[in-house]
């Protein structure tokens, strides 16, 4: 499959050649340790929200035995994944209407694509609402060390999974006003620096990651701001409240 010239750089062959099928940080080792914090029960209902060409979907049913179903909204990923894996249960959608029932599902993953939602209120709220009481919700994503270095970022293109960036302390606090109590908070953010290596090695540049055009001070902005929030990744584990 050809990219086009609109293509968000982590839908492009260059980031699926280095990042791997999970397209993040980590890849499927980072959901091995998250699954680790949690102990879902085999047949556990389980959704991947943003499963990109269904890495982690796969890997949920095949490994841990867990009725898993992905999400995406892009239709060139899910049609990636349904190459790969033509008997994946996929779905379109979006993380701010997830088509669930509510309280149907035991478990939600939301691996790196948190940053990239537009209406992270309503992603928050239909996250809870799917989820049971007690049910677990894996959150694993970039955020900034230096927070009040990273107003920077929002010269980033909207495309650009580094502009949503936020604080640990503004993270939590949403998650707990959110209806969730944190179980677990981990930071890996050397998984995030061997993946910028890669696409320096493969790519030449960090450019196409934050989206910047051929503009100079656009060039010039965008790894000053990166730099200067001090962008980390994380992996966080927490529970629904409620009795299940």
């Amino acid at each position: 499959m050809a990219d086009t010239p609109s293509l968000p750089f982590y839908e492009s062959s260059a980031m699926l050649a280095v990042g791997g099928p999970t397209l993040r940080p980590g890849g499927l080792e980072l959901t091995k340790r998250a699954l680790s914090l949690c102990a879902l029960p085999a047949d556990a209902r389980v959704a991947d929200i943003g499963c990109g060409v269904g890495a982690t979907v796969d890997h949920l049913r095949r490994h841990h035995r867990l009725r898993a179903v992905g999400l995406d909204r892009s239709a060139g990923m899910l049609g990636r994944a349904r190459q790969r894996n033509p008997g994946l249960p996929l779905l379109k959608g979006d993380a701010a209407c997830l088509p669930f029932e509510d309280g149907c599902l035991s478990a939600v993953l939301c691996e790196c694509i948190l940053t990239l939602v537009a209406d992270i209120d309503a992603a928050w709220r239909e996250i809870h609402r799917v989820l049971k009481p007690g049910g677990i919700l894996v959150l694993t994503d970039i955020y900034a060390r230096a927070p009040h270095q990273a107003t920077g970022l929002t010269a980033l293109p909207e495309a650009s999974c580094l502009r949503g960036a936020r604080s640990s302390d503004e993270i939590v606090g949403r998650m707990q006003r959110s209806g969730f109590t944190l179980l677990a908070w981990e930071d890996h953010s050397e998984a995030l620096k061997r993946l910028a290596a890669e696409l320096v090695l493969a790519c030449g540049s960090l450019q196409s990651l934050w989206g910047t055009t051929d503009d100079p001070a656009s060039a010039t902005a965008c790894p000053t701001a990166v730099r200067q929030a001090r962008l980390g990744y994380f992996l966080s584990v927490a529970r629904k409240e409620g009795i299940p």
